[in-house]
């Protein structure tokens, strides 16, 4: 009895060693977003989406033959050193297969530090132009890049709202240098003027000196330059205290209800822009519109829209390549295909970038975003 169940024991470990015992060992993705901090209203949104996905991706079956896709989240805190910290974390002790970080371009540059050549990195929301001009054969982002965005929206304020003078205020990050460029470019080729630049640190609370100093200027248009929530319903609020400017607007990618709604009114009118806006969404847009407010109790944004692709892709590439860890072949399955999301087809050029097919011109509007124009992405 004894030499039988040794037997029966030892065919056990046989059967658990084998491959097909290990195909139901789930795919683990590391989740790296800041769930607290002043960008936690990203983290949310973003959870909302990479939740979502993942649930849609096991119920149809998981991918590579029936492996379940298991999200392990880390809190980068808005910091760079924490997202680093988070990455080191999901690679060395929790073994993930992939990496999906990006929210704040400076981070994201921290974090693709680490991950070059070492993991397969989807960044979904970080627009800097130097996150995907490193080479980095393994990272892709699923956002436009700054200066994709930054162009049209720089376009539309010259020569559609037309200001005499232009006043901007910014914090100094690698985001704000592509925005800049972009901006002085765009204002070089027209009649408005660059009344003056105002930059900050990521400390700075009070900016009441820099809107004094740029209302002084006699600007008609005040262009704030800022992806942090938290801070950007205090410089609007206290933008407002001192009676505003005829014309305002905000950075592209950065205005969400995370920023609108702590600023209490503040931010009423301001123009932005983003890749994505649910008012008039149809056919896949708004099917998952429709299934993500059913779930959540709230409509998703742009947050929650590129994590849920970003997870998506990733999982698709994977299941495509027959592989979760041979990053070379599924970087390659990613650049050769044209991938299936609710804002349509989607694609990566050789430096892993995507483009949004549309690009939509905001005004802020009580709690939320109100459409004002779209273009297509060229």
């Amino acid at each position: 009895m004894k030499l039988r169940a040794k037997a029966a024991l030892a065919a056990l470990a046989v059967l658990v060693a084998t491959p097909a015992a290990q195909a139901a060992d789930p795919v683990k993705i590391g989740m790296v977003l800041p769930l607290t901090g002043p960008t936690a209203g990203y983290g949310k949104d973003g959870k909302l989406g990479a939740d979502m996905a993942a649930a849609e991706i096991n119920a149809a079956g998981g991918i590579l033959d029936g492996r379940e896709i298991e999200l392990v989240y880390e809190d980068e805190k808005g910091a760079p050193q924490d997202g680093v910290a988070a990455v080191q974390k999901l690679m060395t002790r929790e073994r993930v297969q992939a990496i999906i970080a990006g929210m704040n371009s400076s981070i994201t540059l921290a974090e693709s530090a680490i991950t070059k050549n070492r993991i397969l990195h989807v960044n979904p929301a970080a627009q800097a132009d130097a996150i995907t001009a490193q080479g980095s054969p393994w990272l892709f982002q699923i956002n436009n890049t700054a200066s994709t965005n930054a162009t049209i929206f720089h376009t539309y304020l010259t020569e559609q709202m037309a200001p005499k003078a232009i006043a901007v205020m910014g914090e100094n990050t690698e985001f704000n240098k592509a925005v800049l460029e972009n901006l002085r470019e765009i204002v070089g080729e027209s009649s408005v003027e660059l009344a003056e630049i105002a930059t900050y640190d990521g400390a700075t609370t009070d900016f009441t000196s820099i809107i004094t100093r740029l209302k002084s200027t006699g600007a008609d248009m005040i262009y704030v330059i800022d992806a942090y929530p938290a801070r950007t319903a205090q410089i609007w609020k206290q933008i407002r205290q001192q009676g505003g400017f005829p014309m305002e607007a905000h950075a592209v990618g950065t205005v969400q209800r995370s920023a609108i709604v702590p600023a209490e009114g503040a931010m009423e009118g301001v123009i932005t822009a983003d890749i994505f806006i649910a008012e008039g969404a149809t056919g896949d847009m708004a099917r998952f519109i429709d299934r993500f407010t059913e779930q959540n109790g709230v409509a998703p944004n742009k947050v929650s829209l590129v994590v849920y692709e970003a997870v998506k892709v990733v999982a698709g590439a994977m299941d495509k390549a027959g592989s979760a860890d041979d990053y070379a072949l599924i970087s390659d399955t990613l650049r050769g295909n044209v991938w299936t999301t609710p804002r349509g087809a989607l694609s990566f050029d050789d430096n892993g970038r995507a483009k949004a097919p549309y690009f939509y011109i905001h005004k802020v509007t009580g709690e939320d975003v109100g459409l004002l124009d779209t273009f297509e992405v060229e």
